[in-house]
């Protein structure tokens, strides 16, 4: 090691006038090591790094200050190790702890990440970073409720960055809590005004403010007008996109009367608009509704398409898909291959865990766009464009499995659905679907536009035509900051 030394400072001028003045070589090197990682210079930075643990293997710093490096380099294992090493010489550092669970988050264990961050909180109540790494985490296993509580202890405790508070926002929008979310998007715009992402939500959500404080849609559109700068240009399409977004998160989170206020608004600008007319119906619990309209179904779906999979997986934590083809898999024969119809596939979610059963695999759905994406995927024989009902009345005996994964949810009425599928399948064959469990009789038309249906009343629909094989209680996603309740149903065609 002294040999190794020699060698640097014989070609490194400022390490050998470091020595030279009389600084430990552990010292010297860790100080080096840290101006080679500055110049890029990381293989380098992490030998030195290693002849001063070598010459100071006692220091728990150190071994910290390897970990971390190792860890910025992403080779998270061995900063694990390195990290644990420097808590067993010195249990008591948060910022190590913190360092740890970050390595062990790379490392694909949460629970251990976890457990980490909360150790460097038992050391450290008020650890900014510990809170918001622990915040991050619980975002992304989708714990809403406790990454805000994470990040809200986070700026209590004086954290002050301007992407805290746009997470805090972020949360706040996901769980429909909108005066919260507009107070931590103007916190982070004032804290990063560059950032164009945080002030156009700080506006947004002004607008939607605005507008649940009971203010005229005019004068919420005045004021959001107001906020641009003098030069700012207002995007072409923006008051529609804006007055589109907030119909849909007014509604879905029980904004009723605003959302009726900005509706109507909506229809005197735009007559015929087949969203916002059915969605205003459900607002008002139209008896008259027993199923989504098709120019609904289209206009919604089309326009969601593109980002469809990320915000009902990533943001939603949607797994029917999973659910209902485990479901399937337990209740088909290892090696057969069935023709299978994928119902209302959309962008193609089912369809990988379909393909494995099948023998031949098509999917149907309203929405030309989604076919785009589930046409993309390259694992259908067939795609339809069709509504449900009319495909499965001119389909008979076509399948020994259909799959409904959240179809059910735009029918209200399930008669059309049972009958259609009975004709489609082959005796013998299967009916997989999932709901949205309704606790009185019969199916309810929700403000969101979807219908619930009571089991009770699935199952007597199906019993004319099919055996029932499972009922599983289970969730179906994420709404505000819990689970929405469903059951997923396997009947038999007799």
């Amino acid at each position: 090691m002294a040999e190794s030394v020699r060698t640097w400072a014989a070609n490194n001028t400022e390490l050998a006038a470091t020595l030279a003045a009389g600084t430990p070589p552990e010292r010297a090197l860790t100080r080096w090591s840290m101006e080679l990682l500055r110049g890029h210079r990381t293989t380098e930075a992490l030998a030195v790094m290693r002849a001063a643990l070598a010459l100071s293997p006692g220091d728990p710093e150190r071994w910290t200050n390897y970990g971390a490096l190792l860890n910025q380099e992403n080779i998270p294992a061995e900063a694990a190790a390195c990290l644990e090493h420097a808590l067993a010489l010195s249990p008591g550092r948060p910022d190590t702890w913190v360092l740890l669970g970050m390595a062990r988050k790379k490392l694909g264990d949460p629970v251990a990440a976890e457990a980490a961050y909360r150790e460097a909180l038992k050391h450290q109540p008020n650890s900014i970073p510990a809170w918001q790494f622990l915040g991050l985490l619980k975002q992304e296993q989708r714990q809403y409720a406790e990454a805000i509580d994470c990040f809200t202890t986070c700026v209590k405790a004086g954290g002050t960055d301007a992407s805290l508070f746009a997470n805090l926002g972020r949360l706040y929008y996901q769980v429909g809590r909108i005066p919260e979310t507009n107070k931590a998007y103007r916190r982070a715009a004032s804290l990063d005004p560059a950032n164009l992402h945080y002030l156009r939500m700080a506006r947004k959500t002004s607008f939607l403010q605005d507008i649940i404080a009971g203010e005229s849609v005019d004068e919420a559109v005045a004021g959001f007008k107001n906020s641009y700068f003098k030069g700012e240009l207002m995007a072409e399409n923006e008051l529609a996109d804006l007055f589109s977004s907030a119909f849909s998160l007014l509604s879905g989170f029980g904004y009723l009367e605003a959302a009726r206020r900005l509706g109507a608004k909506q229809l005197e600008l735009k007559p015929h608009n087949p969203s916002v007319e059915y969605i205003l119906k459900a607002l008002a619990g139209d008896p008259d509704l027993d199923r989504s309209t098709s120019e609904y179904v289209v206009e919604h779906f089309d326009g969601f398409a593109e980002g469809f999979d990320a915000q009902l997986v990533d943001v939603l934590g949607y797994d029917v898909p999973e659910k209902i083809c485990s479901a399937v898999r337990e209740r088909t024969a290892a090696g057969k291959l069935y023709d299978t119809l994928d119902a209302g596939c959309g962008t193609g979610l089912c369809g990988p865990m379909l393909r494995p059963l099948s023998r031949r695999l098509t999917g149907v759905d309203l929405s030309p766009k989604m076919l785009d994406e589930a046409r993309n995927r390259g694992i259908y024989d067939a795609l339809a464009c069709e509504d449900l009902i009319a495909y499965l009345g001119r389909c008979p005996a076509q399948f020994d499995l259909i799959v409904a994964a959240d179809v059910m949810i735009y029918f209200g009425d399930l008669k059309p659905i049972f009958s259609g599928a009975a004709i489609a399948l082959r005796p013998g064959g299967l009916l997989a679907c999932s709901i949205e469990s309704w606790n009185g009789a019969g199916f309810h038309l929700q403000p969101s536009g979807r219908f619930a249906q009571a089991p009770d009343y699935v199952r007597s629909l199906a019993a004319a035509e099919f055996e029932q094989l499972a009922d599983i209680e289970t969730t179906i996603r994420l709404e505000g900051i819990g689970r929405l309740l469903g059951d997923i149903f396997i009947f038999r065609r007799r």
